[in-house]
């Protein structure tokens, strides 16, 4: 098999950083998918909300009414985020074709990107850090017990997301079309999940979905910037394509 001509940092698109209202914000990220199929471009593209939002992962049940949130649903799968200012959203938008999508397992996408964000972590300061390579560690058709971890994006762990001290710190999310595919990462602030589990009605593993997230200026002290994670992030993801 010939090996793939390298890439260059020029092959990319970078979007820089939006704030917006969250459904303005989530609609956009369709049409970037869109563009990379027509023109051949990955691109990132990272936003944070200016509002609050219950965002449910694709296919995902309805969510009971939260004073002052929106309710929404986001273009990947998974379980239901907290879209607010407290969490720095990330798209990364792969046309078709691209190396990492050459492979039959549709995660295996999430395994550069989550090395990527690890690396980025540790040049920021983060320690003890390490990418989930297993299976999902909960599903909502799995063991009953583990239904309301499911529910809620950051409560368990998927292929290629970021652990800080067994704890999730990013996590990651896609959507494939034949244009691509579209992964989405995040990462909270501070993890403040009590919006998500009176929405989701999951009350009863409080204490589990509390522990099971950590927010990153829990971590850092001072905390950084969100352009310095911006920076952090993409010269790992555009060091990784080459």
């Amino acid at each position: 098999m010939t090996a793939p001509a390298a890439r260059s940092a020029d092959d990319w698109i970078l979007l820089g950083l939006e704030r917006g209202p969250s459904d303005e914000l989530l609609a956009r990220s369709p049409e970037l998918l869109e563009e990379a199929g027509n023109d051949g471009r990955p691109r990132i593209r990272w936003y944070v909300s200016t509002d609050e939002a219950i965002v449910l992962g694709r296919g995902q049940r309805d969510a009971k009414p939260v004073a002052g949130h929106t309710r929404l649903q986001r273009h990947s799968g998974g379980g239901a985020v907290l879209m607010d200012a407290e969490l720095l959203s990330c798209d990364v938008v792969l046309p078709a074709g691209h190396p990492w999508l050459d492979d039959a397992d549709l995660g295996a996408v999430f395994a550069p990107i989550g090395a990527a964000w690890m690396a980025a972590l540790a040049d920021l300061g983060v320690h003890d850090l390490a990418v989930h390579t297993g299976a999902a560690t909960a599903s909502r058709l799995g063991p009953e017990h583990l239904r309301p971890l499911a529910e809620v994006c950051y409560a368990s762990l998927g292929k290629g997301e970021v652990i800080a001290s067994g704890r999730k710190l990013v996590g990651l999310s896609q959507r494939r079309r034949q244009s691509g595919a579209l992964i989405q990462c995040g990462i909270h602030r501070t993890w403040r999940p009590g919006p998500l589990i009176e929405a989701l009605d999951v009350e009863v593993a409080r204490e589990a979905i509390e522990a099971a997230a950590v927010g990153i200026d829990d971590l850092l002290t001072p905390p950084v910037s969100d352009a310095s994670i911006v920076r952090a992030v993409q010269d790992r993801l555009l060091a990784a394509d080459r």
